[in-house]
């Protein structure tokens, strides 16, 4: 027993290093900006399936577009980028990160407006066979909308990826605890988790909720992104579910 004791003592102090040198490593990096690059990958994700729908999948036929091999290319770009901005964080070159970053996430905004006018025109030719496909896709749209202009609210909005804010630089939102004076929070600053919820909660209110738009950038963003989510909520989810509900009606 003594001599089990003495190998496990060991094996817990070098497992216990190992996480303090992990949560340090992951700290001087930036644990935010870890997140911001995890989220651009699961968007990356999203995006991906819905191309592959549009390039491969049953949703090729009624576009009457040949894009297999643009989405295949798409494919290489995406994660080999995905990659790269993995190793600038690993690096702690934030500041090339930060401008690739914004790069990756105009280019996601024109994917992102691109599929919804692909789905949207897919409106006229559904059936039974494809209206299934057509609403994950709508789902996937959903959560790479949310995504997408989260990280775009955390770009144009002090304290951004350097968490320090110049005397004279105006702030791009109007969160509550900016307006008033709220016992334990004096000097707080947002964090990218409170833009994720400002972007999920304008995609299903369809306007800003707790937190007001202050600049015309970010006005013009949550207009963009609200007019998104009517056009996959109202307009194509809400058409497909009518279709679903008649071809169920007609047996």
């Amino acid at each position: 027993m003594t001599n089990i004791r003495v190998r496990v003592f060991p094996d817990f102090i070098t497992q216990t290093t190992a996480a303090v040198s992990m949560a340090s490593f992951v700290r001087e990096r930036g644990i935010w900006l870890a997140l911001v690059v995890v989220v651009m990958a699961v968007a990356e994700v999203a995006q991906s399936s819905i191309s592959y729908t549009f390039g491969f999948g049953v949703l090729r036929e009624p576009l009457g577009l040949d894009l297999g091999s643009f989405v295949r290319l798409g494919y290489y770009v995406r994660w080999g980028v995905m990659v790269f901005l993995v190793a600038l964080w690993a690096l702690k070159r934030k500041q090339l990160l930060f401008r690739l970053l914004v790069l990756v996430n105009a280019a996601n905004t024109v994917i992102l407006l691109a599929h919804t006018g692909f789905l949207t025109s897919e409106l006229a030719g559904l059936s039974a066979r494809t209206v299934k496909e057509l609403l994950l896709d709508v789902v996937l749209l959903g959560i790479s909308n949310i995504l997408i202009f989260s990280v775009w609210y955390w770009v144009i909005d002090p304290p951004g990826v350097d968490h320090t804010q110049g005397p004279d630089e105006p702030w791009a939102f109007l969160f509550p605890q900016r307006a008033a004076e709220i016992p334990n929070f004096a000097g707080w600053q947002p964090r990218y988790i409170d833009y994720l919820f400002v972007a999920f909660t304008t995609s299903f209110a369809f306007s800003p909720t707790d937190t007001l738009p202050l600049t015309r950038t970010a006005k013009m963003l949550m207009l963009l992104q609200a007019a998104i989510s009517v056009v996959t909520l109202t307009g194509i989810a809400g058409s497909a579910i009518n279709i679903l509900a008649g071809g169920a009606s007609g047996r």
